[in-house]
């Protein structure tokens, strides 16, 4: 994927909150990854390499069961970020994902992320946002499953 596309993917997925060089910024402290399919880009358990803006492909998230049994949470589409509560957490991932297709991803390693939010970066602060939203919408739809009638 070009750069500007890139780009254009993760304004996308920040939304409308941030400008085009606060993205810029946040794309130039990341590193582009090409994941193959059926590679895994989190493993559970293990300590997370930062935040993954998943600009094209699917991906399936995977969580150990207490039968020791791998099941399946959700399956994702681009665009869209992967690792955001470890970013903010520094805990370790707590689910897998596997690609399920070939994926093209911006990677904000921690390390980056925690220069940016130390040097007052305007634009750290509004990923920050934006990763409190995404975490309060997946947070919503386990309520709403958690609540659905079982049949």
């Amino acid at each position: 994927m070009q750069a500007s596309a890139a780009r254009a993917v993760m304004h996308t997925v920040l939304g409308r909150g941030l400008t085009t060089p606060q993205v810029e910024q946040l794309a130039q402290a990341s590193v582009s990854k090409k994941i193959a399919a059926g590679q895994t880009l989190m493993s559970e358990g293990e300590r997370p390499s930062g935040l993954l803006f998943l600009l094209q492909g699917n991906v399936e998230i995977f969580k150990q069961g207490g039968d020791g049994q791998r099941q399946s949470l959700a399956k994702i589409a681009a665009p869209t970020l992967l690792g955001e509560m470890s970013l903010i957490t520094d805990r370790p991932t707590s689910a897998t994902v596997v690609a399920v297709t070939e994926c093209d991803c911006q990677l904000l390693t921690r390390a980056q992320f925690q220069r940016l939010i130390g040097s007052d970066s305007l634009a750290a602060y509004k990923l920050v946002v934006v990763i409190a939203g995404i975490i309060a919408e997946r947070l919503g739809q386990l309520d709403r499953k958690v609540l659905e009638p079982r049949a």
